[in-house]
């Protein structure tokens, strides 16, 4: 067991957690709610948003029993109340998308640092793992977010932006969702839905900065 490659993959997988999490909460802020912010979930500090057994226990022994993959996991959700938005069904939407686009911001930062350190012989180094590890995390989890079932980012988002009648019957698969995801992922299809976008974004930020810096 390579602790120290188990160790950054649990680092990355934290930090973009965090990230995530931290998004939700800021643009909550941002639109009225202060829910999150008295709670301290306005923190890139992991602690405030881990979940014992979705931040801890499953990711770890997922990376003890199959190192060479990205964890799996999730963090407590962030709390807010819609009704205290400026507007409630757009400004849930713009909550829920901030955690995606946050993880997204984050691999293109990564990406670009590993064009700007491309020439400095740094690729088999820590750092440059470390690098790579957050580009590719944060696109799987920004992308995996953005499945649009309930209790995922992408079903809040499509519930916020349909028209009220067509939202509250959107909002009855707050209970058929996670059973629909799960099926999807014991069954494999979710991978065979996802991976192949998955490498398509992951492409495209790995070469963005490559092909503007020329």
């Amino acid at each position: 067991m390579d602790w120290t490659a188990l160790l950054v993959s649990y680092g990355v997988f934290l930090a973009a957690l965090s990230v995530h999490e931290c998004a939700h909460a800021v643009v909550a802020y941002r639109l009225g709610d202060d829910t999150a912010y008295a709670l301290g979930r306005v923190t890139l500090n992991p602690v405030p948003h881990m979940d014992l057994v979705g931040s801890v226990a499953l990711p770890l022994l997922f990376l003890y029993q199959l190192p060479n993959y990205m964890p799996f996991g999730w963090a407590k959700p962030v709390p807010y109340q819609p009704f205290r938005l400026r507007n409630p069904f757009l400004g849930s939407a713009l909550i829920a998308f901030a955690g995606p686009a946050s993880n997204f911001l984050l691999a293109l930062l990564a990406s670009v640092a590993l064009t700007l350190t491309a020439g400095f012989g740094v690729g088999a180094s820590l750092g440059h793992d470390i690098l790579v590890k957050l580009v590719m995390v944060n696109v799987v989890l920004g992308l995996f977010n953005l499945i649009p079932l309930p209790p995922l980012d992408g079903g809040t988002i499509v519930g916020g932006l349909l028209p009220r009648r067509a939202a509250a019957a959107w909002g009855r698969m707050d209970m058929l969702g996670p059973v629909l995801l799960f099926v999807l992922l014991a069954t494999g299809h979710l991978g065979r839905l996802l991976f192949p976008v998955v490498e398509v974004v992951l492409r495209f930020v790995l070469e963005l900065p490559r092909g503007l810096r020329g």
